[in-house]
């Protein structure tokens, strides 16, 4: 009977687990824990705490991260072997948005990635130490005692703190229409949409349900007197309260006047979220917001996992053509709530997998990973590969890489085609065009400048005939006098 139960576990574990080999890792989270987005001018949020500063990742999203990179590592550098254990530009390509909350998680997770320094090659000759010395250190005549003593702990190293720096390259609204978190000039068009959206009668339920729960006991907070909450103020009320939460703030008097638990209201608070997003963001048949804002990151994605795989298809020693940045075997991008779960609605709809189930909201720290996997040492095409869709702990898909290009290309928009719903002002028409008008200018100025000349040329050779013909009449007339 134990043995009976043992390899039922070990058939279990195996379907539980992923298995094959990993080809290609891409990786979307959401920031880690940061401070309200909206305080008052003495920077107090809604249930009284104060803070010093306005949405910047705290302590705790920092640690977030920093064990996000060691579960990472452990999985798919320790485990899976996809990345070498020191850092490699050629082998994973970081994106970030430019938010500071999202940069500093980004290199949070890093750390964890990338935790020691062994093996990085910056030992520091003797030669080089006495090179490693800033111009401001030069000429001083009494040596500085907290720079000697930091040169001693360094001995032969580079940088202390055994950490692994790595670049992360940030996107933001001059390089691409829409960034992966602030969609500009499309904003009132997406809030319009909303604003629409927050019509839908699930969602009006699901906003009677927390009103039923707590709108008596908020009130008792909030001075009011039998007020119901729209869900846009329940977002609100939540968003600092998490953020609250998280960080162990006290909220004494919100809890002395509501009697709250805070356990039950942060889960409360998370499930309130999820139907937000499923019905406010993307509620609408077409879900244009999750278009809006992921089929750029998709665009990518399919564009950086079809290289890796046509690179691990051929017969390319791929570390030695590496010539550029375009084959990573692994692609991070660190973003937002929206960003992350545009991309799980996008891969929710072109897959036509269950919303409701499907679909998760990205608390501090989630991540969405997707890994491209092969049971076979070596492919002839795209069909020989999977790829599992993970958020968080949660198997959310499995399907054949094919498929998931196919199906993915087909859905998410073109360029074209988002600039069309927004109305994109686009530059680069407007280089063209200018670059056509100087070219016309140009054109034009030459062709005067040559009529010009033909002009004067022509006027010349008509003044010089007629002065001929002058002079020959003149000399006509004096020879008939003198006759």
């Amino acid at each position: 009977m134990k043995i009976f139960l043992y390899f039922c576990f070990l058939i279990t574990f195996s379907f539980s687990y992923s298995s094959g080999r990993l080809v290609f890792l891409y990786t979307h989270f959401r920031h880690g824990a940061r401070g309200p987005k909206q305080l008052d001018e003495n920077y107090i949020d809604r249930l009284g705490e104060k803070w010093t500063n306005l949405g910047e990742l705290t302590g705790v999203g920092e640690r977030m991260h920093y064990l996000l990179g060691l579960k990472n590592r452990k999985k798919y550098i320790e485990e899976d072997g996809l990345i070498s254990e020191k850092f490699d530009p050629h082998q994973i390509l970081i994106f970030t948005s430019d938010k500071n909350r999202t940069m500093l998680s980004c290199y949070s997770q890093l750390q964890g990635l990338f935790p020691q320094r062994e093996n990085l090659g910056e030992e520091l000759s003797i030669q080089q130490e006495a090179n490693a010395y800033p111009p401001i250190l030069d000429n001083i005549e009494e040596k500085d005692a907290d720079i000697e003593k930091a040169i001693n702990e360094l001995n032969s190293s580079a940088l202390p703190y055994r950490m692994m720096l790595a670049p992360a390259r940030m996107v933001n609204e001059n390089e691409i229409k829409m960034n992966v978190h602030d969609i500009g000039e499309c904003a009132e068009k997406t809030d319009k949409l909303k604003d629409e959206n927050l019509k839908i009668q699930e969602l009006k339920d699901v906003t009677n349900e927390f009103n039923e729960k707590y709108a008596k006991k908020l009130n008792k907070y909030f001075n009011k007197e039998k007020a119901k909450f729209k869900a846009k103020t329940i977002k609100k009320i939540c968003n600092d309260f998490l953020s609250d939460y998280t960080d162990n703030r006290n909220m004494a008097e919100f809890k002395e006047k509501t009697g709250l638990d805070f356990k039950i209201l942060k889960q409360d608070c998370l499930d309130f979220y999820k139907q937000y997003y499923i019905y406010a963001h993307y509620g609408d048949e077409g879900k244009l917001i999750a278009h809006i804002e992921s089929s750029k990151i998709m665009r990518e994605l399919l564009f950086y996992m079809k290289r890796r795989l046509d690179t691990d298809i051929s017969d390319i020693d791929e570390d030695s053509h590496y010539e550029d940045y375009s084959r990573p075997r692994w692609l991070m991008i660190s973003g937002h709530e929206s960003t992350v779960s545009a991309d799980l609605v996008i891969i929710i709809k072109a897959l036509g997998l269950d919303m409701k189930t499907a679909f998760h909201f990205p608390r501090f720290a989630s991540q969405l990973a997707l890994e491209v996997r092969t049971d076979k040492e070596k492919c002839e095409n795209y069909k020989d590969y999977y790829i599992v869709g993970y958020f968080d702990n949660d198997e959310i898909f499995n399907v054949r890489a094919d498929e998931f290009i196919n199906k993915i290309e087909n859905e998410i928009w073109t360029n074209q085609q988002v600039d069309e719903y927004c109305g994109f002002y686009s530059k680069s028409d407007d280089i063209i065009d200018n670059n056509a008008y100087k070219i016309l200018f140009i054109i034009s100025s030459c062709l005067i400048a040559i009529l010009l000349v033909i002009v004067i040329f022509l006027g010349y050779k008509l003044y010089k005939a007629n002065h001929l013909n002058d002079l020959k009449n003149s000399i006509d007339n004096t020879s008939s006098i003198v006759e």
